[in-house]
């Protein structure tokens, strides 16, 4: 991100050559009401008991006639292709040609680029990945480090590898927190949360060995750093260097983002509303929990700190299709 000229660099790094957090939340690019329109809380947050994961659930909100956004929340989500999936510096280039000129076609020309990073697969689940970092930049105000897209070879397969790279800092410990983030979605919850935490758990166990997902992960991080802020860039650095004792003081954490079908968006007798689309929903919370707790379980992970989305849609296919349809795709 461009610096402003009036930063100092003891605002990015320390004393010592360390991150500091008012680098981190500069790089943020969503405020934490970016979604208010619309997402409500079913309930409230809740750490699960005995470990460190917190469970977010999260609505579509319904329109002026009851009907769930899903169009709308896909041309959100289409309008966030360029912070998502573009580098930084591309973004800055395409700032600085535009600069007093009124002349959009730099940007027109990365809103195509983009577009092109993204499959046309017709069971993709990008749109869900975009929707893990949106969510998690605006409510987790956590900004994303690294992103697969700019990687992809071709529209015609997905990545694989984490979902995404955020992180957070503690300047009081000196503690760098990578959160690697997976998304699903399936029909059911079960199965979405089942999935997800197969796919998140080799990501945030500690391995340490030149095999493990997040050493592959780490060194394309450090290959592929692009953050428009090179003093930034060399203290983070310093952190995915395994020689380097700050390497010592990063710690994995999980991002995660389950979206299922819901019966309760169904119109029916009484008509459907938001209040009575949030109790019914509601309801449900305890089996999703449930499910959490038995796979957080099964995997090892009590210890591990995850953010975990849920999010009831009223078809997850209606979703991919409202998604690959704003993108010209479907």
């Amino acid at each position: 991100m461009p610096q402003d000229a009036n930063t100092s660099v003891s605002t990015r790094i320390d004393s010592d050559g360390g991150l500091t957090f008012d680098a981190f939340m500069k790089l943020l690019r969503s405020k934490p009401d970016s979604l208010d329109a619309y997402f409500g809380e079913i309930g409230i947050s809740t750490l699960l008991p005995s470990t460190q994961a917190t469970i977010h659930c999260r609505y579509l909100k319904l329109d002026g006639t009851n009907t769930p956004r899903v169009n709308a929340l896909a041309d959100r989500l289409a309008r966030e292709l360029i912070n998502y999936s573009i580098p930084r510096s591309d973004i800055k280039e395409a700032l600085e040609k535009a600069e007093g000129a009124y002349d959009t076609k730099h940007f027109a020309a990365l809103y195509r680029k983009a577009n092109r990073l993204f499959t046309d697969i017709e069971n993709t689940g990008e749109g869900g990945e975009l929707l893990l970092y949106l969510m998690t930049e605006t409510y987790l105000q956590l900004p994303q480090l690294f992103c697969k897209m700019p990687l992809k070879t071709s529209s015609k397969m997905h990545y694989h590898g984490a979902d995404g790279i955020h992180g957070s800092y503690d300047p009081s410990t000196k503690t760098l927190a990578m959160y690697w983030g997976e998304s699903k979605l399936y029909a059911t919850p079960s199965a979405a949360i089942k999935a997800c935490f197969e796919s998140l758990a080799p990501f945030v166990l500690p391995d340490g060995s030149s095999a493990a997902p997040q050493t592959r992960d780490v060194q394309l991080l450090s290959d592929n750093l692009n953050l428009d802020d090179s003093e930034f860039e060399a203290a983070l650095l310093r952190y995915l260097d395994p020689d380097d004792p700050y390497f010592n003081k990063m710690i994995y954490r999980g991002v995660a983002l389950v979206g299922f079908d819901s019966a309760s968006y169904t119109p029916g007798t009484p008509p459907l509303t938001e209040d009575g689309l949030q109790t019914a929903l509601l309801s449900a919370t305890s089996s999703w929990h449930k499910s959490v707790a038995h796979y957080v379980a099964k995997h090892e992970l009590s210890e591990i700190g995850i953010e975990l989305f849920c999010i009831p849609f009223p078809s997850v296919e209606a979703f991919r299709t409202a998604f690959l349809k704003e993108l010209g795709i479907k």
